[in-house]
């Protein structure tokens, strides 16, 4: 080899080893600092709720009037779909249906409760949140429906909708049709990589719904914040399904042969099967607006077909407004998150379990890691359920 041609070899190698070198510290840093992440909790905005329709006036006035006594948060956002028997017109594609109601038996039936929460101001979005795919010949069948849905729901001034299939979300693109989208929670997404994808196809999303696993790792929530900023994140707060649920798609998609959840809460302990739930408590939402998260969405108790209470909202902003003054453990447990726990002692003061709830310190530091160290390296939600279980006598 020619020394020219050595020197320019040489020269090849210093650069790549100081491309290296560069690459290597950079993967460092990331690492180092992800470690010493940290977020300082602080309310920094109003936090907008979304939470169900109900079928009910009566309900949605209770809504408003809440609304009335809240100053941490206000209602804007209400969800819902068409309730069984009415969805069996597509089958179950589509849509994720949650309940019955014998009073909905046509689009004017439903749009009536629509209507009345517009004109109190509240915004609607439809659910189109069924993550089970479909076939061209499902969807020919069933495709005349859908659309007149959509053409309806424009009708009535609904241009937002809740998608958790991306085969729905490039037809109802492809059509053109003037619907802002949201990525449902029943995506299922858990890296950034998988929103990047879906938001540069669909420029018509406006709103990410996270999943419910995804609630304590906090780096992931904050780059997703980061990359897009004008794209509003919002988060579930109250689903108490388990960490790590196996049927979380087939759950969605339908009851049929669902997956025995409850018994392996039973198996669990309700209390160890609550704790290590993603759920978030009302004290907890500064962390989420620290990064600039202010969005936080509700499912009802009971299934949103047929509302008949408004305890699963009520509660938790209450306490949310008002704090832990005077409220005891059961107040909390089966409250504000309806665990059913039997036995608690009723004289216990939420305020003498608190040092013992899961701590989102810990979350900000470790969340990340969660789902791969729970039960392996790290027993945290489990010892705080022992200690918890000794105060008040589960």
């Amino acid at each position: 080899m020619k020394r020219r041609d050595l020197i320019k070899s040489g020269v090849i190698a210093v650069s790549a080893a100081a491309v290296g070198i560069a690459g290597y510290k950079k993967i460092e840093d990331y690492n180092s600092s992800s470690k010493k992440m940290s977020i300082s909790p602080k309310q920094t905005d109003v936090y907008k709720i979304c939470t169900p329709l109900p079928f009910r006036f009566e309900l949605i006035d209770e809504i408003e009037n809440l609304n009335s006594e809240l100053k941490k948060s206000q209602i804007k956002i209400l969800y819902n779909n068409f309730p069984y028997p009415l969805s069996s017109e597509f089958n179950w594609q589509f849509a994720a249906v949650r309940g019955r109601n014998y009073n909905i038996n046509s689009f004017d039936d439903f749009a009536r409760y629509v209507k009345y929460a517009q004109d109190k101001g509240f915004n609607f979005v439809y659910l189109l949140n069924s993550p089970k795919p479909f076939s061209e010949d499902d969807f020919n069948k069933y495709k005349k429906n859908l659309f007149v849905l959509l053409e309806n729901l424009q009708s009535i001034g609904c241009r937002e909708i809740k998608i958790a299939n991306t085969q729905l979300m490039q037809i109802i693109s492809k059509e053109k049709m003037g619907f802002k989208l949201s990525a449902s929670t029943s995506f299922e997404y858990h890296n950034v990589s998988q929103y990047v994808n879906l938001i540069n196809t669909y420029s018509s999303i406006k709103s990410i719904n996270t999943a419910i696993d995804d609630n304590r790792n906090f780096i992931f929530l904050k780059n997703l914040k980061r990359l897009f900023p004008e794209i509003d994140i919002e988060v579930m707060v109250n689903e108490k399904c388990m960490h790590g649920c196996p049927a979380r798609i087939s759950h969605c998609a339908s009851f049929f042969e669902a997956f025995p959840c409850m018994t392996l809460a039973e198996k669990t302990g309700k209390l160890k099967y609550f704790l290590k739930s993603n759920v978030v408590y009302p004290w907890q939402l500064e962390y989420y607006s620290a990064i600039g998260i202010n969005t936080f969405k509700f499912m009802s108790y009971p299934m949103r077909a047929d509302i008949d209470n408004l305890n699963f909202l009520k509660n938790y902003l209450m306490c949310l407004e008002n704090g832990i003054n005077n409220l005891t453990v059961s107040d909390f447990f089966n409250g504000i998150f309806e665990v059913g726990l039997s036995h608690i002692k009723n004289n216990v003061k939420l305020s003498e379990i608190m040092p013992y709830l899961p701590d989102m310190k810990h979350f900000v530091k470790n969340g990340d890691r969660c789902t791969n160290i729970c039960g392996i390296d790290c027993n945290y939600c489990i010892k705080c359920a022992e200690k918890i279980g000794k105060i008040i006598g589960v």
